[in-house]
């Protein structure tokens, strides 16, 4: 187990900081992908379908890492 750092009160945590840091982002694309869909329906000039597919883009290159990172272990 390692130890988040730069907090007041060292937590551990059940991953290391690379895996937390590609679940953590991962995380944040999903709920970009969730935004952006909906926002996508109202959108005219494409801006939010061409964000969403980078936002996906994105999603499968993390998830992608995360999965070798896991396959590792």
């Amino acid at each position: 187990m390692q130890q988040r750092s730069g907090t007041a009160t060292p937590t551990r945590s059940p991953v290391d900081d690379q895996t937390y840091d590609l679940l953590q982002s991962l995380t944040s694309k999903l709920e970009a992908i969730e935004a952006y869909e909906l926002y996508a329906e109202q959108d005219d000039e494409g801006l939010f379908s061409e964000l969403l597919e980078d936002e996906r883009r994105h999603a499968e290159r993390l998830l992608d890492s995360l999965r070798k990172r896991l396959g590792s272990r």
